[in-house]
């Protein structure tokens, strides 16, 4: 029954939507799409799945996600700073590593 059609997850998603609705026939929806009804329920416990998995609440899910991004480009933009702190030391020749003007 299949066309040897390669299908996108849109299309997928959209023919399990439609065996979905209220009185819907699978076996219509399968043949109107020329897929058989085991590709049918392979994509709907697929699409099901990621569902489940889309609403699963992880502690921290993506806000940790993101701390642990910024938290990783923080450091080499604080690497940066000092190199230029470094340079203008150098350009306006004050000396390397002191901050207070080397009074200590």
């Amino acid at each position: 029954m299949t066309t040897g059609k390669t299908w996108s997850a849109e299309e997928k998603l959209q023919t399990v939507l439609e065996g979905m609705a209220p009185r819907a026939s699978i076996s219509e929806v399968c043949s109107c799409h020329g897929i058989s009804s085991i590709a049918y329920y392979e994509w709907r416990a697929k699409a099901l799945a990621g569902m489940k998995q889309g609403l699963r609440t992880v502690p921290g899910g993506a806000e940790t996600a993101l701390r642990r991004e910024n938290a990783r480009l923080k450091k080499p933009v604080a690497e940066y700073a000092l190199i230029n702190d470094r340079l203008q030391e150098t350009l306006e020749g004050r000396p390397s590593g002191k901050n207070d003007g080397g009074s200590s």
